[in-house]
């Protein structure tokens, strides 16, 4: 601990292994989730970026590997305590994965109906105030997600991952499908919410704008084994897909550094 502050990583990945066949996706990859950091995830088609962030939610089990939870090896914690940790962790989905036949507001309720005591109008009430949170208006509130344009239907996903106060937020490319203008206003949410509620972020992305604009570290999956750094320090890498994939972007200037 240093300055008071935690150092220990939140969440601890050593020796995974995830193997579908014949196929390696990954192999002998470590990864450490510091605590209260923006932490995004890249990597090229078939990376295993989806596979590693399912991993990591319980979703799916690896061949092989730990993961340690703030020091504690999940194989090892009962399935009850398992359970009441994964109900803890905030999840954006890439589709949203709003219930269709509830309205903005039950969508966002629903954890709390789920896994609280809560009463249903003390569950509505945290509903409106997610809503406020995510700066959802009001009139949003009745409204069906097939009503909703992509920016507002993030922002309700967003509220509902919200809704159990989480430690910890997944993203699953939390910009696709949202133009410019709509993706960079999301990621000011995100480093927002992330900075006054003291959130640890785990955003798997394409959106190079997000890793530029709101990552702390960038992880990159490349040769079945995981590459983390700051972004100067990816820029230097030598790795010819690290390379060509952070240099590509416009808002590098013409020695290719970031704008100052």
């Amino acid at each position: 601990m240093a300055n008071g502050r935690d150092e220990r990583p939140i969440i601890s990945i050593r020796g995974l292994v995830n193997r579908f066949g014949s196929q390696v996706v990954h192999d002998g990859l470590d990864l450490d989730i510091r605590r209260g950091e923006v932490l995004g995830v890249v990597g090229g088609s078939g990376s295993g970026k989806s596979v590693l962030l399912r991993t990591i939610l319980g979703l799916h089990r690896p061949t092989a590997g730990r993961i340690l939870i703030e020091g504690r090896d999940r194989d090892e914690m009962e399935r009850e305590e398992w359970l009441r940790l994964q109900r803890r962790w905030g999840v954006l989905f890439q589709n949203s994965a709003l219930f269709s036949s509830l309205d903005v507001l039950d969508n966002i309720a629903f954890p709390l109906a789920e896994f609280t005591d809560l009463g249903t109008e003390e569950r509505l009430e945290v509903a409106r105030l997610k809503m406020h949170l995510v700066g959802l208006p009001p009139v949003a509130a009745h409204r069906y997600p097939a009503a909703l344009s992509g920016g507002m239907k993030k922002r309700a996903a967003l509220a509902r991952a919200l809704a159990l106060d989480p430690p910890i937020l997944f993203l699953d490319e939390p910009t696709s499908g949202l133009d410019p203008i709509s993706a960079r206003a999301f990621d000011r949410l995100i480093r927002y919410l992330q900075r006054q509620l003291g959130l640890t972020v785990v955003m798997v992305t394409h959106d190079l704008d997000s890793l530029y604009g709101i990552c702390d570290r960038i992880a990159v999956l490349v040769d079945r084994h995981i590459v983390v750094d700051r972004l100067q320090g990816l820029l230097a890498n030598p790795h010819p897909w690290i390379q060509e994939y952070f240099r590509q972007s416009p808002r590098l200037g013409n020695e290719g550094e970031p704008p100052v």
